[in-house]
């Protein structure tokens, strides 16, 4: 009986990650039923007409590969899945850098282990595939002003790929257990990633801007580990079908399915790890600092005749992330929270060459910090993006805005810097994958 349920569980694997394979509509090296590899290659192309930041104090505009991908995918047999991306990107000054790895071993459905740099399982943020995004702008902070990163410093809940130093990683190196369980009613998820210890952009100071805490001992990095939770429900029995996060090894979703399928997805997520130890007592009145972290999130997408409406919403708290100033001898344990919501509206029928879709997205990120009499270190970011689909999600061209408006304490330190606390940018993008 237990073998012919694994026989049954690597089937079942196995015809999913074909599925996911063909989805990438790359070139694919067959050697048999078993053993594959899809390659497949990415490029996104921008022209930007951008606001005043820190750098530019007038409007600028420009137009630049943002990223290339070299990517494949893959499996050596049901047992054992592979992926990994290649990646140039503009703001590593296109060096090509590893960007995602990983090997899966499908054992059962209800337990699959993932091993290499994998994404975080937090929040669906985490998962999300940008460049399938509905809104273009909505491809991590490539499109926010210098200022409002400055910001971010002590925690980013919109972070890009793995960067060593940053306060909260979206890929990290480390180990995920996951799990669907009736057909993806229930889908969990279980990491332990590295854990890095920095002190640098950990204190906010009454005077503005972040800074280095005054530690009495070099931090001890990679000791101990960060640990993640996550659990996801879909009410299949409503009709809707389970994403296959779960069996792709790079834990991909996808905002839209282009009408392929309707999916719901209700998730939660936990996070803790330890980032800074030794912190000077006497000074701060905090000996360390262990960040704990909460997200909730639902996406739906349901398609009705011709029309494919979405919807996602999602929250994310942080607890002790850094460090604030409230007086000349006074600090706090801070946090951040934030909100998201993404719509969009997909006219499933061709025009022309492809078909045509909207998107609306809305961020608002609230960072713990004082600035003059003003309290809260606080933005709310949306755009719209217009998108023309050619051949798939991967394929589009899209015209769209993005507008960031600093608000509280972080409008109160711009006016002083003199930076810009309202910008809107427009763009012209173009995505290619084959």
């Amino acid at each position: 009986m237990k073998s012919r349920f694994r026989k049954i569980s690597f089937l079942i694997g196995g015809m999913v990650i074909l599925g996911l394979v063909s989805e990438a509509k790359g070139f694919q090296i067959k050697v048999s039923e078993e053993i594959f590899a899809d390659i497949y290659a990415q490029m996104r192309v921008f022209y930007l007409n951008r606001s005043e930041d820190k750098e530019y104090n007038y409007r600028w505009n420009q137009i630049q590969v943002y990223k290339t991908r070299f990517a494949v995918r893959g499996q050596i047999n049901p047992l054992v899945q592979f992926y990994g991306m290649l990646d140039a990107n503009e703001n590593e000054g296109y060096k090509a850098k590893l960007w995602e790895a990983g090997i899966q071993f499908s054992f059962a459905p209800e337990f699959i282990v993932k091993v290499g740099e994998l994404r975080v399982p937090f929040s669906r943020h985490n998962f999300v595939a940008r460049h399938d995004s509905i809104v273009m702008s909505s491809d991590g902070n490539y499109f926010l002003p210098t200022q409002f990163k400055d910001a971010l410093r002590a925690v980013d809940p919109y972070a890009g790929g793995y960067r060593e130093t940053q306060p909260f990683k979206r890929t990290d190196f480390g180990t995920v257990i996951a799990g669907s369980i009736k057909e993806g009613l229930l889908k969990y998820y279980l990491g332990l990633f590295n854990n890095d210890r920095f002190p640098e952009n950990k204190l906010w100071s009454l005077s503005g801007g972040f800074k280095k805490v005054n530690t009495l001992r070099n931090q001890k990095n990679k000791k101990g580990l960060e640990y993640d939770v996550r659990l996801e429900f879909t009410p299949i029995f409503l009709g809707f079908k389970s994403e296959d996060t779960v069996f792709d090894p790079s834990l991909r979703v996808r905002q839209t399915y282009l009408g392929k399928k309707d999916t719901m997805t209700l998730g939660i997520g936990y996070h803790q790890e330890k980032h800074l130890e030794y912190i000077n007592s006497s000074v701060y009145g905090s000996s360390s600092l262990t960040r704990k972290a909460w997200a909730a999130d639902f996406s739906v997408e349901k398609t009705w005749g011709k029309y494919i409406p979405g919807m996602e919403v999602g929250y994310m708290y942080f607890k002790d992330t850094h460090l604030y100033q409230t007086s000349s001898s006074t600090y706090k344990k801070g946090g951040a929270y934030t909100w998201y919501l993404d719509t969009h509206l997909i006219y499933n029928e061709k025009i022309g060459f492809g078909i045509p879709g909207i998107g609306f997205r809305y961020e608002y990120i609230k960072v713990d910090g004082n600035y003059q009499t003003k309290k809260d270190l606080s933005f709310e970011r949306y755009g719209v993006c217009f998108s023309y689909y050619l051949y798939g999600a991967p394929n589009k061209i899209g015209v769209g805005f993005d507008t960031v408006k600093a608000r509280d304490a972080l409008k109160a330190y711009f006016k002083n810097k003199k930076y810009e606390d309202s910008t809107t940018t427009w763009y012209v993008g173009l995505y290619a994958q084959f």
